[in-house]
């Protein structure tokens, strides 16, 4: 079938309460500072460009990130794949993963990436449902060399954009952000 519903028939099918609906997987639901951005794929897109994807993983319940992380020239100073840092990366950065059986509001998954550099935290980030990721910390450049910020109030590339309280809905595609 065509049909992203798909429909499966228990005995008569004349009853409507023997229709069993298998509704396909929705999509993740990032809410990136005070902003929410439904039915992504996970990818988040600053200035045009891939620079992070979060996925989760089922057993045990974790949060798997990849990342670019680039400095205010705009130069890749490092990489993350699924939560391991690069060779080259690893003397500047750290990550944190926290992993559990279930997402709960008091210890949910999370994932947190510090510059040794500075002592400061880069990114955070934490699964507050099965499929719903909360980025509660950003401080990292684009790949123009453009810094951004992520409080839990506000999302701000540079000087120029600043989101606060925007709801988007993605389709199934990336989170578009300047």
């Amino acid at each position: 079938m065509n049909n992203p519903l798909q429909i499966k028939t228990a005995g008569i099918t004349d009853s409507p309460e023997l229709i069993d609906i298998e509704k396909p997987e929705q999509g993740l639901e990032l809410h990136v500072g005070s902003n929410v951005f439904r039915n992504t794929n996970g990818v988040v897109k600053l200035q045009g460009k891939e620079q992070l994807v979060l996925e989760t993983h089922p057993h045990p319940l974790a949060l798997l990130l990849t990342m670019d992380l680039y400095d205010e020239e705009g130069t890749r100073v490092g990489h993350i794949r699924r939560n391991a840092l690069s060779a080259h990366s690893a003397g500047r950065f750290t990550i944190n993963v926290k992993a559990s059986d279930e997402a709960t509001p008091d210890d949910p998954p999370s994932v947190t990436v510090a510059d040794r550099t500075t002592g400061h935290t880069v990114f955070e980030a934490c699964l507050m449902q099965r499929r719903k990721i909360r980025i509660t910390v950003g401080h990292f450049y684009t790949h123009k060399g453009e810094l951004v910020t992520i409080t839990p109030h506000y999302c701000r590339i540079g000087t120029g954009l600043t989101l606060f309280g925007d709801v988007a809905e993605s389709r199934s595609g990336a989170a578009a952000i300047g």
